[in-house]
């Protein structure tokens, strides 16, 4: 692709750029950019499809849905608007470009992704967010949300010998023998860290550690799909294989079509099902949990090797049956206070919980989530409140309407509020049957704007509950949670540029999530004004969690019952939640760590911090722990 800049659909000398033929998705292209697709062996005087630059529309008449941040969609047509890079006015037969600001390695950054999406959901495809392979003369599925690993096993599939079809985005379309893959083009997207250094040749965009890699086998016609993988990680060691019942195999497939949210718009839902019911009939859907971290690549494509063979790779746990899935006994169920208060009545929408990592904010959601449900016995703690939603890449993804993988750092931030404010649309909106009340998010991220807005926008917002703790117990539970040395956990903790999910060379399932310092963390949400707050200690729910949940409770704008509340805080005690934990894993726990969940307490860091250490916290934070009422017991420790 070329480097170079084209900002007008007309030449220096007046003539048009010359275009170029290519194929991909079965389709014979006319395209004044370069593409990625393969070159076609003769140029067709009436190509399926012509992708040009030229004027697009600021808006789209008729538009009847999409995501109206970017896109717009309506039966035959949609527009997308990518800031600073281009419009993209999109028919069944035409994508029209018009430059504002980009290059044309940026144009096709986009064109591949969403305006592929749009464009082969108009012609009625089914567009799934999979990379696709053919093995075993048929083409295998790899499904999965950003970050999953789809690129990497597409890859390493094709370097054992398999051939590629499609990378990311899969299209399918209904045949006498199936249902088909179509080859898209013959090349994969990958990141920095998938990569040998002699690989990293030609970016998808400047400042973004994403290459381009030429795919060395590649499948030119159409197979029909034998099997599907949907991949996600976990945080155990070993891999878990597990079939999707036909029952779900039609919603799972649903989960991972690629910009769903245009097909009401575009008049293509009923084909899309038709499509999507053929598939989970006729093929098998099997989930694959990983371990999150290392990735173990070659493991990975062993064990898609062996179960399209049919056989039972050695390490992996065999495939569970309906029997398996029900353990021996109670099976989770899916599912002074330093007071900051600026009341106004509390309304639907997210409640924000924010704290510091390891202060407090899982036990919360455990208790607010036993009181939501109060069904008796204790609520699996796999299923709390407000897990990932304010960070969840796939989320980004499907609500703002082009991949998060596709965005620079500063082109990430523009997008977050908005972001925000359609996941509370989201979360909130009215269901049959159900009462209206505040949803609940939680949050690692320092409070912050950006030149978008702020990144917790009040729209959409009921309020804040923020929790904070001990900078000096933080120190020790922090270091057990991420297997680090206390001291090193406390240069962490003093970095302004700390941030829990960096994505730099490679891409991980959620958004970035700067922390700043313990200091910054805490006074950037303590010092904003957007959002109603409650803020509360860690120690002072310890010492008296039925005032302290019950204050929040009444903040959150929940019916009020003392009684369930007690159930609540009886049900989420320690001792319970480390149980769960034992026996059923948890999956916010971090992989290296032995446990998520230990005594919380307050004050174990008077025997796990030496002297040195505690000087060394107070005089960095030290006029906040004296804000918050902790400085005066380090002091104490200090000169005794």
């Amino acid at each position: 692709m070329c480097a170079a800049a084209p900002t007008l659909d007309r030449s220096a000398t007046g003539k048009p750029p010359a275009a170029s033929a290519y194929i991909a998705f079965g389709l014979q292209w006319r395209s004044s950019i370069n593409l990625p697709f393969a070159v076609s062996p003769s140029f067709p005087k009436a190509p399926d499809l012509t992708v040009r630059l030229g004027a697009a529309p600021s808006r789209l008449p008729g538009a009847a849905g999409g995501t109206p941040h970017l896109f717009e969609a309506a039966p035959g047509a949609a527009l997308l608007r990518v800031a600073d890079v281009a419009r993209y006015f999109v028919t069944p037969r035409e994508v029209v470009i018009d430059p504002q600001g980009g290059n044309e390695e940026d144009f096709v950054a986009f064109l591949v992704g969403p305006v592929l999406a749009a464009l082969l959901q108009m012609r009625g495809l089914l567009s799934l967010h999979a990379a696709s392979v053919e093995m075993d003369a048929g083409a295998v599925l790899l499904l999965g949300g950003s970050g999953a690993g789809k690129s990497a096993l597409a890859a390493m599939l094709v370097q054992r010998g398999h051939a590629l079809l499609a990378d990311d985005l899969t299209a399918l379309a209904p045949a006498a023998e199936g249902v088909l893959a179509l080859p898209a083009f013959p090349r994969l997207r990958l990141w920095r860290d998938a990569l040998r250094s002699a690989d990293r040749r030609q970016r998808v965009r400047r400042n973004l550690e994403q290459y381009w890699k030429p795919a060395t086998r590649f499948a030119a016609a159409p197979r029909p799909v034998r099997a599907a993988f949907v991949l996600e990680s976990h945080n155990r060691s070993d891999f878990d294989i597990e079939p999707v019942p036909p029952s779900r195999a039609f919603w799972t497939l649903w989960q991972h079509t690629y910009r769903k949210r245009l097909l009401d718009a575009l008049g293509q839902r009923r084909r899309h099902y038709r499509i999507g019911m053929a598939l989970a009939r006729d093929v098998p859907l099997v989930l694959v949990r990983r371990p999150d971290h290392p990735f173990r690549l070659a493991e990975l494509a062993d064990l898609i090797e062996a179960q399209v063979r049919g056989v039972s790779p050695t390490g992996a746990n065999p495939p569970r049956t309906s029997a398996d899935v029900a353990p021996a006994r109670q099976r989770p169920k899916p599912n002074a206070s330093v007071h900051v208060s600026r009341k106004s009545p509390p309304r639907p929408g997210i409640v924000w919980i924010a704290a510091y990592p390891k202060s407090g904010s899982t036990w919360t959601r455990a208790v607010l989530t036993n009181y939501l449900r109060d069904d008796g016995e204790p609520a699996s703690i796999n299923s709390l409140v407000g897990q990932w939603g304010a960070s969840a890449r796939d989320k980004f993804d499907e609500l703002i309407g082009i991949d998060s993988a596709d965005l620079r750092p500063d082109e990430l931030e523009r997008h977050l509020p908005r972001f925000r404010e359609l996941l509370a649309e989201a979360l909130c909106a009215p269901r049959p049957g159900r009462r209206r009340q505040p949803h609940f998010a939680k949050t690692h991220e320092a409070y912050r704007s950006t030149v978008g807005g702020a990144r917790f926008s009040p729209s959409g917002a009921a309020g804040l509950v923020y929790l904070m703790r001990n900078p000096l117990d933080v120190a020790v539970s922090y270091a057990h949670h991420l297997q680090l040395p206390i001291d090193q956990t406390m240069e962490w903790m003093n970095n302004p540029a700390a941030d829990e999910a960096p994505a730099v060379r490679s891409i991980r399932r959620l958004l970035p999530n700067p922390l700043t310092t313990w200091s910054g963390h805490v006074s950037s949400w303590l010092e904003q004004r957007d959002l109603r707050t409650h803020a509360v200690r860690y120690e002072d729910l310890l010492a008296d969690p039925h005032a302290g949940f019950g204050a929040i409770v009444r903040f959150a704008g929940l019916a009020w019952d003392e009684a369930r509340l007690h159930r609540a805080v009886k049900h989420a005690a320690f001792s319970g939640l480390r149980a769960q934990e034992a026996e059923f894993g948890f999956g916010e726990r971090q992989q290296t760590a032995p446990s998520f969940f230990r005594a919380g307490a307050a004050g174990s860091w008077r025997t796990a911090l030496t002297r040195t250490q505690v000087q060394a916290l107070v005089e960095a934070h030290g006029p906040l722990m004296d804000r918050l009422g902790y400085l005066r017991e380090a002091e104490a420790f200090l000169s005794g």
